[in-house]
């Protein structure tokens, strides 16, 4: 029974944060996310526009600043971007999200540089606003409302507050 209540207090505390996030006013002028990685021949893997991932981010209070860039051509939820065909893109994003989940070697700047120097140009670098998805995201089918949690809690700047992110981490 005290197992039964506990999931229903989890659930229904869950259920309030996502209905502040979904039901929270959206700004115009909301901050721009690109999620990706980059692959070994270095190119730059992306979320199309359709995506989930991108609906998140919109959910959560961004725009997806790859949308006119990532078509959706093929059932694909993701395509590769030539890294200079990114650059162009996603420069100016306020916000860079890097996809752990397949290339798990990330965890500093200075290992993102190491990918690609152009990154050093980027706003979200220069700004210190670079995320790193965890590993785990994609094996836990019940942690999409944990990672819009955490996607508005990074977009928000609430992140910065103290509050505690389940599958984001800011790259140092």
């Amino acid at each position: 029974m005290a197992k039964r209540l506990k999931l229903l207090v989890f659930s229904i505390s869950k259920s309030k944060k996502l209905d502040r996030i979904l039901n929270a006013q959206k700004s115009s002028a909301c901050p721009t996310v690109a999620f990706f990685y980059i692959t070994n021949n270095g190119s730059v893997n992306v979320r199309k526009s359709g995506d989930y991932i991108s609906k998140m981010i919109e959910m959560a209070g961004g725009r997806y600043i790859l949308s006119e860039n990532a078509g959706d051509e093929n059932a694909l939820s993701t395509t590769n971007m030539q890294m200079e065909a990114f650059y162009a893109a996603a420069c100016d994003a306020d916000i860079l999200i890097y996809n752990t989940t397949v290339d798990d070697e990330m965890y500093t700047l200075d290992d993102l540089l190491q990918k690609s120097e152009l990154m050093e140009d980027f706003k979200a670098v220069r700004n210190g606003n670079v995320w790193r998805m965890g590993g785990s995201m994609f094996q836990q089918t019940t942690g999409l409302a944990d990672l819009l949690v955490d996607l508005h809690s990074v977009i928000t700047g609430e992140a910065d507050t103290g509050n505690r992110l389940t599958f984001l981490s800011r790259v140092e």
